[in-house]
């Protein structure tokens, strides 16, 4: 699982992870497709043995042809690493980003630092069930947008979610922290007031 390269801290669980519609691969699939066609057009003999001159020199349509293929797989091949590397996670406590093949890129964004989260769709990302995420950070000046994910609306109900539930255990946790002072404070105001007792008995047991 793509999860293992993110490191939980404790108590901490994944809730959602972000996976990307196919509408990122329709592009980068056309032109590695024409670069197929490419292919098979040589290999059926297209452009064999034709030359044309440039700049000076002689080049084969073929090769050329073949180069251009190939340079047209580049995209698909950029998009499936690129995808594979992404992680965009939501966990109890944080939304985790990490992008990136050869700078990497990673942001932490607390839950309790998150004011809203909108999705933007096109029609084309309609068709293909994908939409843009925008979570927005502290203030509406700074915002992240996560482009063409699958199942938009479950990420961001996820969040929210996770939001609300990230508030309740605070307040718990912090009512039980309320509680355990004032337990503590009544237990040390008994204390006092034994000891002053006590001490009052003593004293009037002592000889004057």
């Amino acid at each position: 699982s793509r999860n293992m390269t993110l490191e939980l801290r404790p108590n901490e669980y994944v809730k959602i992870e972000v996976h990307f519609s196919y509408k990122v691969f329709v592009l980068p699939t056309l032109l590695m497709s024409i670069g197929i066609l490419m292919f098979l057009a040589v290999w059926s003999g297209v452009g064999q043995g034709e030359r044309f001159r440039f700049i000076g020199h002689i080049y084969s349509v073929a090769a050329i042809m073949m180069i251009i293929g190939g340079l047209l797989f580049i995209p698909y091949i950029y998009k499936r690493v690129d995808n594979k590397l992404k992680i965009y996670a939501v966990t109890n406590q944080r939304v985790y980003v990490r992008r990136g093949i050869v700078n990497i890129k990673e942001k932490d964004i607390p839950l309790a630092k998150i004011n809203d989260v909108q999705i933007v769709q096109s029609l084309v990302q309609r068709l293909f069930g994908a939409g843009d995420a925008i979570v927005q950070v502290g203030n509406d000046e700074s915002s992240m947008v996560i482009q063409d994910i699958a199942h938009p609306r479950e990420f961001r109900d996820t969040i929210i979610s996770a939001i609300y539930e990230a508030a309740a255990e605070q307040e718990a946790r912090s009512r039980q922290q309320r509680y355990y002072e004032q337990q503590q404070r009544r237990y040390e105001q008994q204390q006092n007031e034994y000891n002053d007792y006590s001490g009052h008995n003593y004293n009037n047991y002592w000889p004057q």
